[in-house]
């Protein structure tokens, strides 16, 4: 990463959750000298430390994803070969580098995408190119050969799809009895593609007598095949996403997965899971070194705590949330939606407007960028979204929150609507509550994650954030409990548990979604929308069988980004069972103002389907049918019933063992909610007032 000559201010902490009393670890970057730091209490807007400095200076970000050995053996006379399958060619590729300082086997692809070999040492170098590039989006197998005297060294680079050998002379020193391996190398020019199986021979695998190894694409058919003569064979297919990527030749030259490489793809052959794809791109862990350390107040309470950092004339702050931890102290938790923050994290307007085109389709606005827009569209080595296409192409399956994310800020302003969304939105839910009187706990997707059905058993109420996008099967499962055994959930939001969503234990600090086959972009290749964190299936949870209106009431049926406007009330709503949601709410239809768009029923909204689960008895309280224009678009798998379902839908559902749902259907509800002294706040605190009297209410 090149630093800017004005380096920015920024930073991530070691988590997105803590509990009171526990220890906080913040990654700084920023210009050279003393930040002034100091913990504040974001929900109350008030300083909790007085400022300390810290000593910070600007850190690159090394990118790329890649398999990483250390102490491989580099005999006088050996191979390398690998099966590749580049996307795309252009610009010189590093795609292995094998050996150390004093010898260096390097394996290229050049700009037409020939493959090159060449051994570089402090003395000299040598080398040699095929005739032929390699066909980008197919595989095939390369390997290099050399031997070494200290008299001649002899290169032999051949291409087993059409079998020729380039051979290289010159007089170069011997390597060195072990060195390192990098696959997806080279900082400058780094390899975009797959890769698979790649080992380590003291056969001269270039020579004519392998030519069976095209016909080999399994690790155990390999190690059989090659023997006493292989060093290491690197094989994930025993354990796709795991961060150590095993040496099944039993000699124990295991290789790091650096950057979390995406794992699970069929390789050569058609065999699955043999196969990673590595790219430039790709950022898991930023790594930088520790800033400071923070306790968090055990006197503080559950909130959102900010860690803000001044130095030079600029201020950033790094969120997190300070759970209860052991010490539930209130009858109600908002979950925030912190995989969906995760989703987004660094989303590009750039790489919307790629996916849009003309934003006309979806808006009547202008599109004004901040200042964090512009430098994210700049610096894509911050690491990309869910959202971002790759620069080589293909689509991003995780994202991981040990980096700076530099839209997670509390006075972040979305440049589709000039407005708060994600946790800049959720943070207002949040002052609300509070100014409203109403005690609360924070928790996080993670904490629902890992804690289950127990950690909400014991609230009278949960609520949701305005865009809980991205859940987990733990994580859903847990509300479906929650609800099923009696407790009232407040969902105030739009687009809600919709991608199936993955953590593996190995990776806690990043997600992982497969999106399956859904028309799109982000389409997975046919058999690898399994999720490497879990085993199970990727893509939407309504093609699981499990779609979001079974739990909520109401599922996604459209986005858009023209006018919003507020629903009209439905015959369901002046019923005896559902009048209290509307009582001191003189005006019909509700929600026709807010900070975003204009209105209550905008965004990305969900209607109720019955023939997609919606429980009978649900009750229709009200919705924004026909008031949306033509900038509202239903989703592909919507596409089908027509206009009809572009529609946010509010809804009531009651349990006969007291459990409730209610469900507002909007991402723009909360915005409203902030920003409109008026029917949406009445609405909400009738709703929250009447679930947290007693289980019978």
């Amino acid at each position: 990463m090149a630093i800017d000559r004005e380096p920015r201010l920024m930073g991530y902490a070691d988590r997105w959750s803590t509990a009171l009393g526990q220890r906080l670890t913040v990654h700084a970057s920023g210009p050279a000298g003393d930040a002034d730091v100091t913990l504040v209490d974001l929900v109350r807007e008030r300083d909790l430390t007085a400022p300390v400095p810290a000593p910070i200076e600007p850190r690159p970000l090394r990118l790329g994803s890649r398999l990483e050995a250390v102490a491989v053996p580099t005999p006088p006379r050996g191979g390398l070969a690998l099966w590749i399958r580049p996307k795309r060619l252009g610009p010189r590729q590093v795609v292995a580098r094998l050996g150390a300082s004093g010898w260096r086997l390097l394996l290229t692809l050049d700009e037409a995408g020939r493959p090159e070999a060449a051994v570089v040492t402090p003395s000299g170098s040598m080398g040699c190119r095929l005739r032929s590039a390699v066909p980008p989006g197919e595989w095939t197998l390369l390997a290099v050969a050399w031997e070494t005297t200290p008299l001649m060294t002899v290169l032999h680079l051949t291409d087993f799809r059409a079998p020729g050998v380039s051979s290289g002379r010159g007089r170069l020193p011997v390597p060195s009895p072990t060195g390192d391996l990098v696959v997806g190398a080279g900082d400058e020019h780094p390899y975009a593609g797959r890769i698979a199986l790649p080992m380590v021979t003291t056969s001269l695998l270039a020579t004519s007598e392998h030519t069976l190894l095209r016909d080999l694409t399994t690790g155990p058919d390999l190690v059989k095949h090659l023997g006493s003569d292989l060093l290491a064979l690197w094989d994930p297919s025993g354990d796709p996403g795991a961060p150590v990527v095993p040496d099944v030749s039993g000699n124990g030259h295991h290789a790091g997965a650096v950057n979390r490489p995406l794992a699970g793809l069929i390789g050569p052959g058609g065999v699955a899971r043999t196969a990673l794809q590595v790219s430039p791109e790709d950022l898991d862990d930023a790594r930088w070194p520790a800033t400071c350390e923070l306790t968090v107040p055990e006197d503080c309470g559950s909130t959102v705590l900010g860690v803000r950092l001044r130095a030079a004339g600029q201020s950033c702050v790094v969120p997190v949330i300070a759970g209860p931890g052991g010490a539930r102290g209130s009858r109600v938790a908002v979950v925030l939606p912190t995989f969906t923050y995760l989703a987004y994290a660094n989303h590009r307007q750039s790489s919307e407007a790629e996916y849009f085109g003309d934003y006309t389709r979806v808006t009547d606005r202008g599109i004004t960028l901040s200042p964090v827009d512009v430098y994210l569209n700049e610096h894509r080595e911050l690491g990309l979204s869910l959202y971002d296409q790759r620069r080589e192409g293909g689509h991003v399956t995780h994202s991981s929150r040990l980096r700076p994310v530099l839209n997670l800020d509390p006075g972040y302003r979305w440049w589709m609507t000039g407005a708060p969304r994600h946790f800049a939105a959720d943070l207002l839910l949040l002052r609300w509550l509070r100014s409203e009187g109403f005690d609360f706990d924070v928790l996080a997707d993670e904490d629902v994650h890992e804690g289950g059905a127990a950690l909400l058993a014991g609230y009278r109420v949960v609520l949701t954030g305005s865009h809980p996008e991205y859940v987990t099967a733990p994580g859903r499962a847990a509300f479906s409990a929650y609800v099923s055994g009696g407790g009232r959930l407040m969902y105030l939001g739009g687009n809600g548990f919709y991608w199936v969503t993955g953590v593996d234990p190995r990776h806690p600090h990043a997600i992982e979604v497969r999106r399956g086959h859904v028309g799109d972009w982000w389409d997975d290749e046919p058999g690898e929308d399994v999720l490497t964190s879990t085993g199970e299936p990727g893509g939407l949870w309504r093609h699981r069988g499990l779609a979001p209106q079974e739990l909520l009431g109401v599922g996604f049926a459209a986005q858009g980004w023209g006018p919003a406007p507020g629903y009209t009330r439905l015959p369901d709503s002046y019923r005896d069972e559902a009048s209290w949601v509307f009582e001191g709410v003189g005006t019909n239809p509700v929600g026709t103002c807010g900070l975003a768009l204009g209105g209550a029923a905008g965004d990305e909204i969900d209607r109720a389907a019955p023939e997609l689960g919606t429980p009978p008895g649900t009750l229709l309280l009200a919705t924004s049918a026909g008031a949306h224009s033509h900038h509202y678009r239903p989703p592909t798998e919507e596409a089908g019933p027509g206009a009809e379902t572009v529609r946010a839908d509010m809804t009531l559902r009651r349990l006969g063992n007291g459990g409730a749902v209610f469900a507002a259907g909007s991402i723009n509800w909360v915005t409203s909610l902030a920003c409109c002294d008026g029917d949406i706040r009445r609405i909400t605190r009738n709703v929250l007032s009447r679930f947290l009297l007693s289980r019978s209410s």
